[in-house]
């Protein structure tokens, strides 16, 4: 096992953040087939100022992914074909971890300086009853537009994140033990897992931060039939952990409206940045998402039904 040591320097540093370090944190890594970028992913991370512990959870990757994990000697999980359930795998990681925080890193999530975990961490210190922070993330190069405004619409600043029911991604994270050990995640959901769990936390009282100064970098570039299942999933998984009223779960409040909301925004990127080619495939894009998440929703409510 590779442990990072925590020297003088190190530790007046942590000091000077506010970083609270009882006991050598834990990142806890899932992994599967994330050649190359989970080298790029690692050798980020082992730059970082505060030491750690790596756990990784590797669902069989058969890519070179594991050759290139076994190169920082973390601790590697083998979670067998098959078996890989979100809420399960982020309990495991819980229980093998120690601390009174854990950070999570997707292995295709690289961290943008030596401080991502450092910063992460200093949110715990923003008030009591934190159970997560969740990080900045921003698009790679080859992100393509829309997917790159996504991006950048659901983290950013954190400005736009008032205007919604609630925001977190588990990709660049980190939770408070005592939050978990209270209620653990969700075994049943196939997506949306972390956000059934923060917002239940968040019933009970508990605080999720925005880290926007821990950053990482992350994208997809989805086909329509990617966006589509994407969508399904999630809405899916919101139709079961959120309570609606009939407005809201109507195909006008839940559908139609943010369609066309989400059209004339992208038309505005595109305008901004001289793209209109990419503007006349937002239409698409968007109608694969709307359907998507419309009938995922619509088979949540009917599971949801007692």
């Amino acid at each position: 096992m590779r442990l990072l040591t925590l020297g003088v320097k190190n530790a007046a540093d942590s000091r000077k953040q506010g970083i609270r370090v009882m006991t050598t944190p834990c990142v806890v890594m899932r992994s599967h087939n994330d050649m190359p970028l989970i080298a790029e992913t690692l050798e980020k991370l082992y730059q970082q100022d505060l030491p750690f512990e790596l756990i990784c959870l590797d669902n069989e990757s058969e890519d070179g992914t594991l050759e290139e994990l076994k190169k920082y000697s973390g601790r590697i999980i083998n979670i067998p074909k098959g078996t890989y359930v979100p809420g399960k795998v982020l309990n495991l990681g819980m229980e093998l971890s120690q601390g009174d925080f854990v950070a999570f890193l997707n292995s295709d999530c690289t961290p943008q300086d030596k401080n991502w975990l450092a910063k992460l961490l200093a949110g715990f210190n923003q008030e009591a009853g934190i159970a997560a922070v969740f990080g900045r993330q921003i698009p790679r190069p080859d992100c393509l537009p829309l997917f790159a405004k996504d991006t950048e619409d659901t983290y950013g600043d954190g400005s736009r994140q008032k205007y919604w029911r609630h925001c977190f991604s588990m990709a660049s994270s980190a939770i408070s033990r005592a939050a978990w050990e209270s209620q653990r995640f969700s075994e049943t959901l196939k997506y949306s897992e972390d956000i059934d769990w923060t917002w239940k936390a968040r019933q009970r009282g508990y605080t999720i931060k925005y880290a926007s100064e821990s950053v990482v970098m992350h994208s997809h570039n989805y086909s329509l039939t990617q966006f589509y299942r994407r969508h399904y999933g999630e809405g899916q998984a919101e139709a079961i952990i959120f309570d609606w009223t009939k407005w809201e779960m109507s195909l006008l409040r839940y559908s139609m409206l943010p369609y066309v909301r989400q059209i004339i925004n992208d038309w505005k990127y595109c305008a901004s940045k001289g793209i209109p080619a990419t503007a006349m495939f937002s239409p698409i894009l968007r109608f694969s998402q709307m359907i998507g998440r419309r009938n995922g929703f619509k088979a949540g409510m009917k599971e949801k039904k007692p």
